[in-house]
């Protein structure tokens, strides 16, 4: 089977999302898999010194980029969608003339011979929908895109793609609440997952790290973004309240973090690779969720919960998150200033070799191959139902007449 995604995020970098390991664990299942990420635009000439960014811009000058077995493309858009949000038409144009790759023309985004495609970026609308009418479309949420980027129209995108797409997923209830609210239909939960034999196999810390500081016992960690979702104020209550343990902090802007905090016990290891991450946590006892008061850490489901327990660690976790489930070795803060002790009563429970191994197994059930398995049976079912509306049936504010997209898959 031919399965198309269009994200947020493309392969290769710091950051590893949801869509990579669906595609990743469709491709080892047999599948032909295509990964789109959001395009680059003329704008991005201006962060060329990022050099993620000028991997991007690589990759849409060679057509292309295969990662374990997925084919991830970064097209170009010319409009970009600070002034295409302004209006309806520019939001479908976005998406919809993006190019693949150079001297290939408009529509080249090799959708055309996909049978599943599925969506979890709401600014990509315009080539979502302009799918062609074989392939079955799923829009998978797995934020609450609009409060995360400060930006209501794309909630006016969100409410097309549920219109449009015959299986909407999200990956938790919060999610799925908004989702339904827009939409009147069914959503279904998938949770994110972890690749759980890469996470649990025993793995040594890699040289680049050094000799990272205190004992394992005695060591905490967050791996992740260091953006307004992150509470700084959280975790230097805990270092301040624990310092006899040490925190570290993994990922893009950590050392920014240590800095401003200023306390002797945390400190910061930089960008982390996907492939060493493993091996750091396991060289941690605790790892940290400090999730801040922002509209946008509503309805998370971080990878990083799972990937701590695969990896043998408790968790910590501030008052606003709410686990979709029961998950051992998890201590879960009872008020926003209560972090210090969540952290503490962590540390007690990595030290119980019966509740991590509890934590492991249940971390083994969310395994990426499980869900990709659920998502693809979704589309399947929907396929053989095709009780999708018709669209004038379904037609919104946005919508507009759709056209067809000539391309080829290879």
């Amino acid at each position: 089977m031919r399965i198309a995604f269009l994200s947020h995020t493309a392969m290769g970098g710091d950051f590893v999302v949801g869509s990579h390991h669906l595609a990743t664990a469709l491709a080892a299942r047999g599948h032909d898999v295509l990964h789109v990420s959001a395009p680059v635009t003329p704008a991005h000439v201006l962060n060329l010194r990022d050099g993620f960014t000028r991997r991007r811009f690589a990759r849409f000058l060679h057509g292309g980029e295969t990662h374990h077995g997925v084919r991830d493309l970064v097209p170009l858009a010319l409009l970009p969608w600070a002034l295409a949000r302004t209006r309806p038409a520019l939001m479908y144009a976005h998406s919809r003339w993006m190019l693949a790759a150079p001297l290939r023309g408009v529509r080249s985004l090799q959708l055309a011979q996909a049978d599943q495609l599925i969506v979890d970026e709401p600014r990509m609308l315009g080539a979502a929908l302009a799918r062609p009418s074989r392939a079955t479309l799923a829009y998978r949420a797995t934020d609450l895109y609009a409060a995360m980027r400060g930006d209501p129209r794309i909630t006016d995108a969100e409410r097309i793609l549920c219109r449009r797409a015959e299986v909407i997923v999200a990956t938790s209830e919060q999610i799925a609440a908004h989702l339904r609210d827009l939409s009147g239909r069914q959503v279904h939960v998938i949770g994110n997952g972890v690749d759980y034999t890469r996470f649990a196999t025993p793995q040594t810390l890699a040289p680049a790290f050094g000799a990272l500081p205190g004992e394992r016992h005695g060591r905490a960690i967050y791996v992740g973004a260091f953006d307004a979702r992150f509470c700084a104020e959280s975790l230097r209550a805990a270092a301040q309240a624990l310092p006899a343990r040490t925190f570290l902090l993994a990922g893009p802007g950590g050392k920014r973090i240590a800095a401003a905090l200023s306390l002797p016990n945390i400190h910061a290891t930089g960008a982390v690779s996907y492939g060493s991450l493993p091996g750091l946590l396991q060289a941690c006892a605790v790892g940290l969720l400090p999730f801040s008061a922002n509209d946008a850490n509503a309805g998370r489901s971080p990878m990083k919960l799972f990937e701590y327990g695969a990896a043998g660690l408790a968790v910590a976790a501030s008052c606003s998150f709410q686990p979709a489930g029961a998950m051992p070795c998890l201590s879960i803060a009872a008020t926003r200033t209560d972090f210090a002790r969540a952290v503490g009563a962590a540390f007690e429970l990595a030290s119980d070799a019966t509740q991590v191994a509890r934590g492991r197994e249940a971390s083994r059930a969310e395994d990426w191959n499980a869900k990709a398995a659920q998502l693809t049976r979704l589309l399947t079912q929907a396929r053989a139902e095709n009780t999708l509306p018709q669209p004038d049936e379904v037609r919104g504010p946005l919508d507009g007449p759709l056209l067809p997209v000539r391309n080829s898959w290879n």
